[in-house]
């Protein structure tokens, strides 16, 4: 079998969106005569905003991981803030940033580059020399964020001349909340800078969202390789119907999330209903849906990705919101795919001309509102409770089949075996 390395920050016990990307794509590429090698941090040394244990179990036989000590930042971070975890993504967990908090991310921001978790390069690129020359490895595949990560990557380019895939899982620069980082000119011009190398050096990049013309690279180079779902976690769960109509949104909710529409419009439906936020969301929004909805609206911060999964199967509607943000269209958050699989209708709010939206409607599975439209949501809202009460769902089965884990294990293996014909 061909051997790659594949570099990535999150693995478990690490729980969260961040991980479920190549955990799923390490388990299914020894299908297509590919041996993944992984290389990590140690979960000691690791600052994980969430960690979820039970994913520990989701291939068998275990693959080969290499563990490297790290030196993290967010520990400084936490005593200045006095929070006892790391930011989540978008700083969900930090709603009204006091002094402190805004001066920690200023200095996160332009002291701190590409991100906070660069003190692990030194450990992850030591490690990688050993692996590439005691296995003969040829390909290296970094993915981020963190996207310090890829530097690794482009230090290993430059000492064995390895083919580099690079996996862009969000945005680099241009991520929706780089703002609350109060950047100055030089920390962007230095953030571009480390940007512009890795699509330079790299063999190819692969996106989770097709924004390849919002990027300074080589369109050749470039492969949509979205997020999906996998079979298998959903083959033992059966589809429920709960007793009351229930809307659930599962994920990170930061403050820039656009969520008053959507809370306006169920305060408005005069039919029997709950709602559940299921994740870090932020306290301003938990505390405008317990105003606006009362007994209603319930949230628990976190659960494990096999609850996850029955949550979202035995729902009525389930919520996508995508932040308000530059390019947002761009957007393609990985729960959608699961989301789909779940064969639960999906109310999106955010770009009506976005990725998200054009997948939605291509599995016939939804509808997709701009931010303000409370009677648009509404409507749709009372249409979905009557679909509730008659059992009726309509999904596109075959057009959702192509985001199937296992299926894009497979399109990311011929990337890896021949890559000058499909990069």
């Amino acid at each position: 079998m061909n051997k790659v390395l594949i570099i990535t920050y999150y693995w478990p016990p690490s729980g969260g969106p961040g991980v479920q990307r190549w955990l799923k794509f390490v388990k299914y590429l020894p299908s297509f005569g590919i041996t993944p090698v992984v290389l990590t941090v140690k979960p000691e040394c690791a600052e994980y905003p969430i960690t979820d244990e039970s994913l520990a179990n989701d291939i068998s036989p275990e693959p080969e991981v290499h563990r490297t000590n790290c030196k993290g930042v967010y520990e400084l971070y936490k005593r200045i803030t006095g929070n006892t975890k790391a930011p989540y993504s978008g700083f969900a967990n930090e709603s009204n940033p006091a002094f402190l908090q805004k001066a920690a991310r200023f200095i996160r921001g332009n002291f701190f580059l590409p991100d906070a978790r660069r003190g692990w390069i030194k450990y992850a690129f030591r490690e990688a020399c050993n692996i590439i020359e005691q296995q003969n490895i040829r390909t290296v595949i970094t993915t981020g964020p963190p996207h310090s990560t890829h530097l690794t990557g482009l230090k290993l380019k430059k000492k064995y001349d390895v083919r580099w895939i690079a996996d862009f899982r969000d945005p680099w620069t241009d991520i929706y909340y780089n703002e609350l980082l109060y950047q100055t000119a030089i920390a962007r011009k230095i953030d571009k800078y480390c940007e512009k190398k890795t699509l330079d050096l790299c063999d190819c990049l692969t996106l989770t969202a097709d924004n390849r013309t919002q990027l300074p690279v080589d369109g050749k180079k470039v492969h949509f390789l979205p997020n999906g779902f996998d079979e298998t976690d959903f083959a033992s769960v059966a589809p429920a119907c709960p007793d009351i109509f229930t809307v659930r949104y599962f994920g990170t909710m930061a403050p820039s999330y656009p969520v008053d529409a959507l809370l306006r419009s169920l305060s408005e439906c005069r039919f029997e209903f709950r709602v559940q936020f299921i994740g870090k969301i932020s306290s301003d929004i938990a505390t405008a849906g317990h105003q606006l909805l009362g007994e209603k609206f319930s949230h628990q911060d976190f659960v494990a990705h096999k609850e996850a999964v029955a949550g979202m199967c035995s729902a009525s509607l389930l919520i996508l919101i995508i932040p308000k943000a530059q390019n947002n269209r761009y957007i393609l958050t990985g729960k959608l795919f699961e989301y789909l699989a779940a064969g639960k209708p999906v109310l999106l709010i955010g770009p009506t001309d976005g990725i998200a939206a054009q997948i939605i409607r291509g599995a016939n599975a939804g509808a997709a509102f701009n931010d303000t439209d409370v009677a648009g949501i509404t409507k749709y809202l009372e249409e979905q409770h009557r679909h509730f009460l008659s059992g009726y769902t309509a999904t596109n089965r075959e057009y959702i089949h192509r985001f199937s884990r296992k299926m894009l294990t497979e399109k990311l293996a011929r990337i890896i075996r021949d890559e000058k014909e499909h990069c």
